[in-house]
């Protein structure tokens, strides 16, 4: 359905968005903007600013913007088209739009059937006993069971197009909603039989399919209904429309493998996990994630498909990252998928996984670095080669330099490491030129941001990044004759010899080009958002490396490793824009 641009402008241009966002949340007025507490994520100090002439809204807390459009499908649940109807009528404004009602009565019909089943199939859970054991076996919660409404397909009763064609709903009706098919003798069948099912929503919480799961070891072990104009696996991730306020309040999203992933999770308390349906992570998924999340986590199973999965997902996703939308991987042993583990271990051992994630760029380069030999030469310009490839795909010129410059030392650090110790691939997180430029961008930032010098030399200090010559030259501008003087006034004559030696490497031209906050003309606030943002990001690269640089030590043979062909094809099918998931 399209709307009329015009009609959806008035419709805004009819509503004070801060007097609706004041239904949720408590709105201060500040100049000619207003601001609050985001009504997407909890917090006490309000970072939600409201622009009314505009009629539009953004939250430098959690990234969460829209309009009035999105407080109805976010907040309250509405379709777009529905949001749409709703306020047009509640503002007294004709809507035109290509909009055939027949297909709205339809779509309504089959809403409605997808729901009277979904009751139907938790009907036959509560009496089925092998479906009950089963449940028991995964250590699921009665609540657990009931919030993702699970069911199973078959009842000793009836089938569900009986149990359909009492409440007078027509054949036609029946086999469009696909909850039955029609067999190879032409009669109508259920489209599950004997499954555990799990109703699946879409991204305004209507039931649009199914998920069907055998009890025992047949195959296939996962269906899914048909695919539809209403049910597309591509673009609906499992789990989402329950998780999604916690996800933004947590800043945090975990795409998982599968459903019972999700379900375990949840069980134990882990509330923003979502799945993609039974199918490979597509570029709308990922598209779809970003809208909640600036860096969703990526937790595949451990197995050798899974891990093939997660690195077809980051290869993907080069082209579609900026500062913004970002990826990150965690990768748990050889065997194990999350609802496994914990079960097997705990849940205090799995967090241990879920506080060290991987950058995407450490996570390609460990994966495809395991699966050449560095010691040969000709490898070794291959692979830089390879590394090239990859960060071609880059679209944003800022990821592009930045993931370049990882790469790169990241291979040239191995390269070294090779060289003493042949048997393994080891990263090593010192000298690494880009961690000492960024450090150098906070330290420029301090110099120029006169009024910021106290706020960032307490960032700084608290960070422990600082080696101790350059904590020597913080601490001597700091508590010298030189904190209040502006940076072009600074007499260098009077700086001891380490101090000065700082301050020339601090007017590095590349420092201004790679860390914008560092110029004058950048706001306070963003300023410190972006250092304090960055100071993060840097203390997790280098925990990475670590924890990368300590289990590849032990590692000789991995048999759930890519090949280095398997490596070249999926990079071949991404030059080639083939989609490389389905």
């Amino acid at each position: 359905m399209s709307f009329s641009k015009n009609d959806l402008e008035l419709i805004k241009s009819k509503i004070l968005l801060s007097q609706e966002i004041e239904k949720k949340t408590k709105v201060i007025k500040k100049g000619k903007d207003s601001w609050c507490c985001c009504p997407f994520h909890d917090e006490k100090t309000p970072s939600c600013k409201i622009n009314d002439d505009l009629g539009s809204y953004y939250c430098f807390g959690c990234g969460a913007k829209g309009d009035i459009f999105t407080i109805y499908t976010e907040l309250y649940n509405f379709s777009f088209p529905e949001a749409v109807k709703e306020l047009a009528q509640r503002v007294g404004v004709t809507i035109h739009d290509n909009f055939d009602s027949n297909i709205n009565k339809k779509n309504d019909k089959i809403y409605k059937i997808l729901e009277i089943s979904t009751k139907w199939f938790q009907d036959n859970l509560q009496s089925n006993k092998e479906c009950q054991r089963y449940l028991n076996k995964r250590n699921l919660s009665d609540e657990t069971i009931k919030y993702f409404r699970l069911g199973f397909s078959s009842s000793s009763k009836q089938t569900l197009y009986q149990f359909l064609k009492e409440q007078d709903f027509e054949d036609k009706e029946l086999l469009e909603s696909n909850v039955v098919k029609l067999d190879k003798n032409n009669k109508i069948r259920d489209f599950f039989y004997n499954r555990l099912i799990f109703p699946i929503t879409n991204e305004y919480g209507k039931i649009v399919g199914f998920g069907g799961r055998v009890l025992d070891n047949s195959n296939p072990k996962y269906i899914n209904s048909p695919e539809s104009d209403f049910f597309k696996k591509r673009n609906i991730l499992y789990n989402l429309f329950n998780a999604k306020q916690t996800i933004r309040s947590k800043k945090n999203m975990l795409i998982c493998e599968g459903y019972m992933d999700v379900i375990s999770l949840y069980d134990k308390n882990i509330k923003t996990a979502v799945a993609p349906l039974g199918t490979s992570l597509t570029d709308s998924h990922l598209l779809l994630s970003w809208k909640y999340v600036n860096k969703p986590t990526l937790m595949f199973d451990g197995d050798a498909s899974g891990l093939k999965a997660s690195f077809k997902s980051a290869i993907m996703s080069l082209p579609y990252l900026t500062p913004s939308k970002l990826l990150q991987f965690v990768i748990l042993p050889n065997e194990y998928d999350p609802d496994t583990y914990i079960n097997e271990y705990s849940l205090s051992k799995f967090a241990t996984y879920l506080k060290n994630p991987l950058s995407i760029v450490d996570f390609i380069f460990q994966e495809s670095s395991k699966s050449i030999d560095l010691n040969k030469s000709d490898n070794k310009v291959i692979f830089d080669n390879y590394i090239d490839e990859l960060v071609s795909n880059i679209k944003d010129s800022k990821i592009k330099y930045f993931y370049k410059n990882e790469f790169k030392s990241l291979f040239f650090q191995n390269l070294k490491s090779f060289s003493t110790k042949k048997q393994s691939i080891k990263i090593i997180p010192k000298s690494i030129s880009l961690k000492e430029k960024q450090i150098y961008s906070f330290l420029t930032a301090y110099l120029n941001h006169l009024k910021l010098r106290q706020e960032i030399y307490s960032l700084l200090i608290a960070s422990e990044l600082l080696n101790d010559e350059q904590t020597e030259f913080l601490n001597f501008i700091h508590k010298s004759d030189f904190f209040e003087v502006d940076v072009d006034n600074i007499n260098t004559v009077k700086l001891p010899n380490k101090v000065s030696e700082i301050y020339q490497k601090t007017k590095d031209n590349s420092i201004f080009q790679l860390f914008p906050y560092v110029r004058l003309d950048y706001g306070s606030e963003e300023v410190l958002n972006e250092i304090k943002e960055s100071i993060n990001n840097l203390k997790t690269r280098l925990s990475n490396l670590k924890k990368i640089n300590k289990s590849l030590d032990d590692i000789n043979v991995n048999s759930s490793s890519i090949t280095w062909d398997e490596l070249k094809n999926i990079t071949f099918n991404l030059h080639n824009n083939e989609e490389i998931l389905e």
